[in-house]
């Protein structure tokens, strides 16, 4: 008996056997798991894997690919939106024979039967509606043939300020209740409109802290404030984040339609989400004029500038884009008391300035008008000087003395203690007076007068010298006592 010789071929040819039938039983779990999931009225999503004359097919991973009408995938203007590769989510309408239809939205002409407007309410599958009419609370509009309304608060997430642009539009809705077995059809757009909307403010809270900038249309102008779109979210711009400089009235800068730059400056979510709060700005896309502004405008800098507003204590001029100053009353003429602003500069007017203070932190920055060469006080010390008499006109007069200009933009302070006792009630408002420089402080602005004090100082000494005079004479007329004999008498005695 021979034995059996052993032979690798019989091996081989059982093993690429068995990896055949572990293959053909991975495909039919796979086919028979992608036929479970695929069922209509669910919603899928896949890649275009290739463009037909009519149908654009995608890879849903089913069995086979799902097909779209090409039409839906169109713009307004008859073109393709998507190309191989691009993303496509729609519901899957039909799964007949192996063939899936997807659909990103139910639509026809001819009136569907009824069970199909209850499959896409439950089986939220939005459908297409032509509008046909318009009214103050909605829109009119025929979906699958039927009649359907679609309330002004359902039409977008966002304000409607003209329902008429609506008329003649198809758009998608979603069915949202059914009464009177299909008679009465309320629609909405607020479900499909908010499918993506917490991925916008997703995206819009996440480009915050990068500062990224979004392009967007003014939508509506408030007294407040500019609603401006972005995608299909309204934001804020506050009137105070339109731009650097002051702004009074919006619409004199901003028109509906214009579009404009911005920077989201916070995003509020709230439910439902198309009540979110965003917060923008357009300003805040330039760099904050008053950064560096000390280097800018460094103390003692000449600038040309408008007055741009005026208060009681001051103006207010515009020295650069979002840049004011504040030239105070005080700082406004030399040798003149301003009294309001008005009397020296008007809104609107233009001006020469100097930079006197800056505060980065504050963003203010203190100017005045008046020209440093004609300083009143550069030379001060040496026009006056101490001890001399110089003539004024008594200013005003306060509690602890009268203030009195000696020439223009130098006033002196006269002390009530610096004033001759008689002369005080002689000094009037008005008055043109003799005083003399008792103090002089260039730095501080200050000088010292005095009034009659040298005169008072004159009548003292003569007084004291008269009343020493007759304290002598007394004491020569006076009759000599007994005592001052004796004492008298006793002290030359002792002398000897």
């Amino acid at each position: 008996m021979h034995e059996k010789n052993y032979d690798p071929f019989f091996d081989d040819n059982a093993q690429e056997k068995k990896s055949e039938q572990n293959l053909l039983d991975m495909i039919r779990q796979h086919d028979r798991t992608a036929i479970v999931s695929v069922r209509k009225g669910s919603r899928v999503k896949g890649a275009v894997v290739r463009i037909g004359a009519d149908y654009v097919f995608i890879d849903i991973g089913a069995k086979n690919e799902a097909a779209v009408k090409i039409e839906e995938l169109k713009n307004p203007k008859g073109e393709l939106k998507v190309a191989v590769g691009a993303t496509v989510e729609g519901y899957v309408v039909s799964d007949s024979g192996g063939e899936i239809m997807v659909s990103t939205a139910m639509s026809g002409n001819a009136q569907a039967p009824t069970s199909e407007l209850y499959t896409a309410m439950r089986e939220k599958i939005p459908v297409q509606g032509k509008v046909t009419g318009v009214n103050k609370g909605g829109l009119q509009v025929k979906v699958l043939g039927h009649r359907g309304f679609c309330p002004m608060s359902q039409i977008e997430i966002r304000y409607v300020e003209d329902v008429n642009a609506y008329l003649n539009r198809t758009m998608d809705f979603a069915i949202t209740n059914i009464t009177e077995g299909g008679r009465n059809i309320l629609l909405s757009r607020v479900p499909l409109l908010e499918d993506d909307l917490e991925k916008e403010l997703d995206a819009l809270s996440a480009g915050i802290a990068a500062g990224t900038v979004h392009t967007g249309d003014i939508a509506r102008i408030a007294p407040f404030g500019l609603f401006v779109r972005i995608g299909s979210l309204d934001g804020l711009v506050h009137i105070s984040e339109t731009a650097w400089d002051r702004v009074d009235k919006l619409d004199e800068l901003f028109a509906v339609g214009q579009r404009v730059s911005v920077k989201v400056l916070g995003v509020e979510k709230r439910d439902p989400l198309r009540d979110s709060k965003i917060s923008l700005s357009i300003r805040q896309v330039d760099q904050d004029p008053w950064t560096d502004i000390d280097t800018k405008f460094p103390v003692g800098t000449q600038l040309s500038g408008m007055v741009t507003r005026l208060a009681d204590f001051g103006a207010f001029v515009r020295i650069a884009t979002g840049v004011e100053g504040l030239v105070h009353v005080s700082e406004m003429a030399w040798g003149t008391r301003v009294k309001h602003p008005r009397d020296v500069v008007a809104v609107g007017q233009a001006v020469n300035v100097i930079v006197l203070a800056v505060n980065p932190d504050k963003k203010t920055i203190s100017l005045s008008l008046k020209d440093p060469g004609g300083d009143p006080w550069l030379n001060i010390g040496s026009l006056l000087q101490i001890g001399s008499i110089q003539t004024g006109t008594v200013a005003s007069r306060q509690s602890y003395g009268f203030f009195v200009d000696l020439s223009a933009g130098v006033t002196g302070l006269l002390a009530m203690p610096n004033i001759a006792a008689d002369k005080k009630n002689e000094i009037k408002t008005g008055q043109s007076i003799a005083v003399k420089v008792e103090m002089v402080d260039a730095e501080q602005r200050r000088i010292s007068l005095s009034f009659g004090m040298e005169q008072a100082a004159a009548d003292d000494q003569a007084f004291a010298e008269f009343q020493s005079e007759q304290k002598a004479q007394q004491k020569a007329a006076a009759p000599e006592s007994a005592f001052a004999a004796a004492l008298k008498a006793a002290m030359e005695k002792k002398k000897q």
